[in-house]
């Protein structure tokens, strides 16, 4: 036999790691040494079948992951943890920075209530999502300081010590309050926009793109009173858009069906849409338009939503650089030589857009604790919008010139100053800008802390005339929804607006408004028309602006509460300063619950505000927790303040952002578990009656109180807190997987 004919002959390899030479699965045929890698021979290779030697544990054996591997594997454990909503504000310090060496899911020098450290707000954020935890990963130790008899109790209320499934004393879980999701099943251009999704799919290697276009539905239907939502609709049923302003919303899209859908492979297509967005944009070939704007400051806040605050700032200053890039009629930024038109929508869609690429800039500063730009005599900034509804029904092709729009006739238009809520937000956070630049000046040494005080006060006044130069149109707006809220049957008690508030807005006045005709601002707009609001677009524009002025004036005076013992030399001085501060931030906090509870009673919930609101709650939340034990205070104002506190708390617990919530419910138990935060019998009696005979505290304690004004049962309070509780009980962070359900379902 000649040697060209003899047949290889293939020995057992004698090193362990050789694979050895199989035949194709396909057609049976020798194939060159099997790694792995190569599953099938060439000629089957376009059937793709994996032999069983891959498939089997001798492989998996032999051929161990690598450290990239390994890594990738880890990484994508770990998406589902990080990913969840940032807290655009502090959150609490729950234990020493030692305790969390090495652990992503948490931030060390995090803050919830309580003062400054150092007076010093630390720009972390936290990422815990406990529903998440309690479902894909061991829970750290968040317990330091809790007594042992407080967390025995509060484990044995949850049914820790019979984690049967099947146990009789499981609580049902809560309905999702205010959730609606009616899916947009009648979109126009019903063949045009599943082709342009499924190419862009095709090109830039992302799945299902009829399972994509479900997800941007679901999202757009409930956007609220985002500009970016009728402009994308349009551009994206005429064929016009372009793949960077197509991923980007692709990318918030799933990002929001990821946080409420248990679908696999949700968290790697959000990645895989962000990390081709930011391709197209660092690949030079994205056009300075309007549309380019938005989508930047969606890839901004996918940056806020995952917790990765550099890169809401990184977008943020993209979508500013890109907006002053614009040269509108042949003239570049600012503008100022564009010439204005009788109804000119394009103009006040161009300098919207600016001043939301700006205030997200400054949201950015805030979460870092930077400065912001702001004018001055050598930066130069656009005009303010004159019109609201002029840039909210605008509609911008994404690919094209800002000139090249399409916008709808506004024959009743009405430029006016009662008309500009967009725009008084913008001013407000203008001025808000202020304080905040300065106190980074304070934080980082280059000022004293007395300069603050001495620059508030003079501040102050300037906030106060700038609020008294509203129109008068405003308050008579917001005295209508405040009466229309009052006659509203409440499910479980009237709605008590306070008696101050209502006088300055006149509301208490008989006189009643005059009927306007319908306008465009007066119409229901948008997600209006969706959830039956009793609330206008225009009505929800000016919620925001009361917001926002409360908000400003009670983040300023906060700071200045825990700056107070710079001024100790001059004890006097610092005497009237911080009662100063606080009455105000009391006050404003007051304001601001007033404002949410109408809105909410005429069926707009603050959710739908924008995720900042939770910052706001935040905020009030630690004022009332500070006015229940203030010096000098009675049994009236104590009672008062924990309803307040518990209406602050029930208003979290309304956004379902359970992050939030579990920081804010950590922070309570911790900064009250001794058994000294107790209230007189005087004011108990005040508090409403529920059922907390199983409270771990006194009937007097502030916690056991609070869960009577919460009108929530001690086990379903005290799930709020396991994973504080859960590993100084048990020893060991690995909790069973139905004591994981349980405490979710109690949480959802």
């Amino acid at each position: 036999m000649d040697d060209d004919d003899k047949q290889p002959t293939v020995s057992k390899p004698s090193v362990r790691g050789i694979p050895l030479l199989r035949s194709c699965e396909r057609c049976r045929r020798r194939k060159q040494r099997c790694d792995g890698d190569q599953p099938s021979c060439g000629r089957c290779a376009g059937q793709r079948a994996e032999c069983k030697y891959r498939q089997s544990g001798r492989f998996r054996k032999r051929n161990p992951p690598t450290a990239k591997r390994a890594s990738a594997l880890e990484a994508a454990t770990a998406l589902s943890c990080l990913s969840t909503p940032a807290i655009m504000f502090q959150v609490p310090e729950l234990s020493p920075a030692s305790l969390f060496t090495g652990d992503v899911s948490v931030s060390p020098e995090s803050r919830c209530t309580g003062p400054l450290v150092n007076g010093v707000s630390t720009p972390m954020l936290g990422l815990i999502d406990p529903v998440e935890i309690l479902k894909t990963r061991d829970l750290p130790d968040l317990s330091q300081g809790l007594p042992d008899g407080i967390l025995q109790r509060m484990w044995a209320l949850v049914g820790g010590q019979t984690p049967a499934a099947g146990d009789a004393g499981l609580l049902e879980p809560a309905p999702n309050l205010g959730l609606l999701d009616p899916h947009n099943a009648q979109a126009g251009a019903a063949y045009k926009v599943p082709a342009a999704l499924a190419s862009a799919a095709q090109r830039h290697g992302l799945p299902d793109a009829g399972r994509l276009l479900s997800m941007l539905r679901a999202s757009f239907v409930d956007s609220g009173m985002k500009i970016r939502t009728r402009q994308f609709w349009v551009t994206l049923e005429a064929g016009r858009i372009g793949d960077f302003a197509l991923l980007a919303h692709l990318a918030i899209a799933v990002r929001e069906a990821s946080l409420t859908q248990a679908a696999a492979g949700l968290p790697e297509v959000e990645a895989a849409c962000f990390a081709a967005a930011r391709r197209e944009w660092d690949g030079g070939r994205v056009a300075p338009t309007t549309g380019a704007v938005f989508a930047l400051l969606l890839l901004s806040e996918y940056g806020y939503q995952t917790g990765r605050p550099a890169v809401m700032r990184e977008f943020a200053d993209h979508a500013i650089a890109a907006a002053q890039r614009i040269v509108f009629r042949g003239a570049a930024y600012p503008w100022q030589a564009a010439g204005e038109r009788a109804c000119d929508v394009e103009r006040e869609h161009l300098l919207a857009c600016f001043w939301s690429a700006w205030i997200r800039l400054f949201t950015a500063a805030q979460v870092l604790g930077r400065p912001v730009p702001v004018p001055s005599a050598g930066r130069r900034f656009p005009a303010f919008p004159t019109h609201d509804m002029c840039h909210y029904t605008a509609q911008p092709v994404a690919g094209a010139a800002v000139g090249a729009v399409a916008f709808p006739a506004h024959a009743a238009c009405r430029h006016s100053a009662a008309g500009a809520y967009s725009a008084a937000t913008w001013q407000c956070a203008l001025l808000g800008a202020e304080m905040h630049n300065r106190w980074v000046q304070v934080a980082a040494g280059a000022q004293p802390r007395v300069a603050y005080f001495s620059a508030l006060r003079a501040w102050d006044r300037r906030l106060r005339l700038w609020r008294a130069e509203w129109p008068a149109e405003w308050l008579a707006q917001m005295s209508r929804l405040a009466r229309l809220a009052q006659r509203v049957p409440a499910a479980d008690e009237p709605l008590r607006l306070d008696a101050e508030w209502l006088a300055d807005l006149g509301a208490e006045s008989p006189a009643p408004t005059p009927q306007l005709p319908p306008t465009p601002d007066t119409r229901p707009v948008g997600a209006h028309l969706f959830h039956e609001s009793r609330m206008t677009a225009a009505d929800s524009w000016l919620a925001v602006v009361f917001v926002m002025y409360d908000m400003t004036r009670l983040r300023a005076h906060r700071v200045a509460l825990d700056l107070g013992g710079a001024l100790a030399d001059d004890p006097l001085a610092m005497a009237i300063a911080q009662h100063a501060s606080r009455a105000e931030t009391l006050d404003a906090a007051r304001d601001l619950q007033n404002v949410l509870a109408c809105v909410q009673t005429l069926g707009f919930p603050p959710a739908r505000m924008g995720m900042w609101i939770v910052f706001v709650l935040e905020q009030t939340i630690d004022v009332h927790c500070a006015a229940i034990f203030r010096d000098g205070a009675d049994p009236a104002a104590q009672a008062d303040a924990l309803e307040r506190l518990a209406c602050a708390v029930r208003h979290l617990l309304a956004l379902k952002h359970w992050t939030a919530a579990l920081y804010v419910f950590a922070a309570l138990v911790k900064r009250h578990v001794e058994p000294t935060w107790v209230l007189s019998l005087q004011a108990a009696s005040r508090v409403a009656a529920g059922n907390t005979s199983a409270s771990p505290w006194p009937p007097t304690h502030v916690l056991t109180l609070l869960m009577r004004a919460l009108r929530m049962d001690p086990r379903q309070f005290c799930a709020f807190t396991m994973p504080v509780v859960y590993a100084s009980v048990m020893s060991t962070p690995v909790m069973p997987q139905s004591m994981r359900m349980r405490i979710a379902s109690l949480l959802s």
